[in-house]
């Protein structure tokens, strides 16, 4: 059976480690509504030419991930044809000639 002395560490030990992760859980939700309140702060006082810069860059990024979702959309399209196509073919090769 363990000693008082070492059950007394363990308990220590897990208080600490749990006290320690509290706060850091702790420090970190504080730092990330500072965050918000700044990046809002940040958002509200933009001019309005910043505000139009920042719109045309997601713009231009939702544009550019729109074509790549088109071709990846297409490719698929394309591979799926060519997979029906050759079952078909297969399924064609398999089957006896009837009437001959």
């Amino acid at each position: 059976m363990a000693s008082p002395q070492n059950i007394r560490r363990a308990v220590l030990a897990a208080a600490v480690t749990s006290v320690t992760i509290a706060g850091t859980l702790y420090g970190a939700g504080l730092k990330t509504n500072e965050e918000i309140v700044e990046n809002t702060k940040k958002r509200q006082e933009a001019t309005f030419d910043e505000q139009m810069a920042v719109l045309q860059g997601m713009r231009s990024n939702l544009t550019a991930r729109r074509g790549m979702i088109e071709t990846q959309i297409r490719d698929l399209d394309t591979r799926i044809q060519e997979k029906n196509q050759r079952s078909t073919e297969g399924s064609d090769k398999e089957r006896p000639q009837q009437g001959r």
